[in-house]
């Protein structure tokens, strides 16, 4: 299943979820409050992320070795040009591409998107899902939608504890309803990704071997690796692996031969992300709910420096603009 979008991709509106840490009130809950006594009650027990052709919105919790942070987005529409395109897989992995979509004549910028047969689509826009209410914090959380954007992120009256919720515990989130009737999602507290290999080399003809300390109980959480050599490149390919928790994993030589085979640039990485996923379905398309802990390794190339200033090459090179020694 394709994650958030290169990383990301993994979802670009999502960028304003995670500011600094901060957290509720907005119910009244008081700063230090129990936990939610429903918080160990069920819970996730399946990995169910929304299909990338499908998926209007996400909300993410996202846990780091330095806060906590809650946020999201939905859409009235599935943006085009945000669903990538499979090249090719290999037990776990699939090689990615982003599609090429131009409209003769161009779409209206402001208001339109170039979509599949020439076709200009209606611009997504941003909806209001009403107030969202996150359960099974060590402080419960209610985020309103922001006036303009109708994006999620965490009210800035109350500090959250960090870690903001245990492992392993019970996580809901839930609307009241707004452009959408209201939806329920279920997450799973995963526990903070922690030793992942960093750098990682990559080199044709080989296996890319990955490696992280694995959790006391993966519960319904996964492993999601994200490979991108080409940042900053003309073209956009890489590979996504879904995984068990299992703390060891490898990305399959013939994906990497292909993805090297589609070019390199400057600062290429390996993003590693535990997650749990949880979705479900409103008006225009899937809506999902990521429990996370993420780590971003370095990736070294064979023959290849990356650079942001001719200093970093060797003499007689000179610093290219797709960040790398020529």
């Amino acid at each position: 299943m394709v994650g958030m979008l290169r990383p990301l991709l993994w979802l670009p509106f999502l960028a304003p979820c995670f500011l600094s840490l901060l957290a509720a009130g907005c119910s009244g809950d008081p700063p230090g409050a129990a936990p939610d006594p429903g918080a160990d009650e069920g819970g996730l027990q399946s990995y169910q992320p929304c299909p990338s052709g499908q998926r209007v919105g996400s909300f993410v919790i996202e846990l780091t070795d330095e806060y906590t942070s809650v946020g999201g987005k939905v859409l009235d529409a599935v943006a085009p040009r945000d669903v990538p395109l499979q090249v090719s897989s290999e037990g776990d992995c699939s090689l990615f591409t982003m599609p090429v979509l131009q409209c003769n004549p161009g779409c209206e910028p402001s208001s339109q998107v170039c979509g599949a047969d020439n076709q200009c689509l209606p611009q997504p826009r941003a909806r209001d899902l009403g107030r969202v209410t996150v359960r099974g914090l060590l402080v419960p959380l209610q985020l309103d939608p922001n006036q303009v954007t109708k994006a999620y992120t965490n009210p800035a009256s109350a500090q959250l504890p960090q870690p903001g919720f245990e492992p392993g515990a019970h996580l809901r989130l839930s609307s009241s309803g707004g452009d959408y009737a209201p939806i329920e999602l279920s997450g799973w507290g995963v526990s903070l990704l922690q030793g992942v290999s960093n750098p990682v080399a990559v080199q044709a003809g080989r296996d890319v071997p990955v490696s992280w300390q694995p959790p006391q109980d993966p519960g319904p959480a996964r492993v999601h690796l994200n490979l991108n050599i080409n940042h900053h490149g003309s073209s956009s390919d890489w590979i996504e692996c879904d995984v068990p928790d299992s703390g060891a994993a490898s990305v399959p030589a013939g994906l990497v031969d292909a993805l090297l085979a589609r070019g390199q640039s400057g600062f290429p990485t390996l993003t590693v992300t535990r997650r749990s996923a949880s979705s479900t379905q409103i008006e225009p398309g899937c809506v999902e709910l990521l429990v996370s802990s993420e780590s971003v390794s370095d990736v070294e190339l064979d023959n290849f420096q990356s650079c942001s200033r001719a200093d970093e090459c060797s003499p007689g090179q000179s610093c290219g603009p797709e960040f790398f020694c020529l």
